[in-house]
């Protein structure tokens, strides 16, 4: 009869790991868009207290308005840029005819001029120049050399574009249900470890602090980006710092901005000022997103300045984009933990008893000669 009740515990446990691995088969190809939707729902959240408690719009409304505001900033990106390639496809496809009917024109004589790359790019522009069969074959030839990149990156596109919509369809969820996910998962982390409840809250601060630091990152990079345009003259500052603003979200991204705006004055025949954007760009604009934004983020933990940093770093190259929320978040976690084991693992100092014996004792004493 024992045996018996032992077999059937141990197929109970086996087919409780079975469902196990089976469901987090089922929840892996969504685990990107639920970590989108647990980041957006943690950041959102104080609007959507202000939406349901203070003007009694109820969860299911809040939420709602907040994932259709969510949807419409990823739309309208994607549809202004639909319209913009619209309007603009015939020209595109004039100009490719052209190109491939009657080759490269003459090359600009700025070309040569260009440090280190000048004089390649002269010669490179000299081969298609009015041949516009070797310019098509050479076309041809980098499409077909580079199709699995072309592919692969159109592919990433697309699947990051999906993620995102399914992250806002669960974020009406996590914003409606909140308080309870919140509740579950800190009655179930408590049962695992006395510190579980600290570590999620530690978590929800951390993540917090990354958005607010990325966000605020990217505000202050466009406002410096517009700031020096305009004052190098340089048109279409507004738009320009709106770029910055956009490409700051990218590590590196601002420099695709400032970059050829520097290469513009240059042209122009401007070359202080190109200085000046250069140098505006990589010490002022880029200290944004090297200084500004990993002191912002470890302000959501007590985590130091330089493991913030190799965080969010390390989380791009590991995780892609949203390891700039993971990087920073798994270093505070881990920063804590080591904390907490230190703490218990080292004995306590006795420095202080052995400072307050000797006061104790002198004190005694003249209390003595006092008597």
């Amino acid at each position: 009869m024992e045996h018996h009740r032992s077999t059937d515990r141990w197929l109970g446990i086996a087919a409780a790991i079975v469902l196990l691995i089976a469901a987090v088969l089922v929840v892996l190809p969504f685990f990107s868009a639920l970590l989108w939707a647990a980041i957006v729902s943690i950041t959102l959240w104080p609007l959507r207290e202000l939406l349901a408690q203070r003007l009694r719009l109820g969860s299911n409304t809040a939420a709602a308005l907040i994932c259709l505001a969510l949807l419409a900033l990823l739309v309208a990106p994607i549809a202004a840029a639909s319209v913009l390639l619209a309007n603009y496809t015939e020209d595109l496809l004039g100009q490719v005819r052209n190109l491939m009917q009657d080759g490269l024109p003459d090359p600009p004589l700025w070309l040569a001029s260009v440090p280190l790359i000048g004089h390649w790019l002269a010669d490179q522009w000299a081969n298609y120049r009015h041949d516009g069969s070797a310019l098509l074959t050479q076309s041809l030839a980098l499409l077909e050399q580079h199709r699995g990149l072309i592919l692969s990156a159109a592919r990433e596109v697309s699947t990051g574009i999906a993620e995102l919509l399914i992250a806002v369809f669960l974020s009406f969820f996590v914003l409606r249900d909140g308080k309870r996910i919140a509740a579950w998962l800190s009655h179930g982390a408590g049962r695992l470890s006395e510190e579980g409840p600290e570590l999620l809250g530690l978590t929800a601060r951390t993540i917090e602090g990354v958005v607010y630091g990325i966000v605020g990152t990217a505000v202050v990079s466009g406002l410096l980006g517009w700031v020096g345009y305009a004052v190098a003259g340089v048109p279409k500052a507004l738009t320009l710092g709106l770029l910055t603003f956009l490409g700051a979200f990218v590590p590196f991204g601002t420099t695709l901005v400032w970059g050829p705006a520097a290469f513009w004055l240059l042209q122009q025949g401007e070359t202080g000022w190109a200085v000046f954007i250069l140098v505006w760009g990589a010490l002022v604009i880029s200290s944004a997103d090297n200084v500004i934004k990993p002191m912002l983020i470890s302000r959501g933990s007590a985590m130091p300045f330089v493991l913030t940093l190799v965080g969010a770093v390390g989380g791009v190259i590991a995780f892609g984009v949203i390891g700039v929320f993971l990087g920073p978040t798994l270093m505070a976690l881990a920063w804590f933990l080591v904390m907490q084991w230190m703490a218990r693992a080292l004995p306590m100092p006795k420095q202080q008893t052995s400072v307050e014996g000797p006061k104790r004792n002198a004190e005694d004493v003249d209390r003595g000669d006092v008597r």
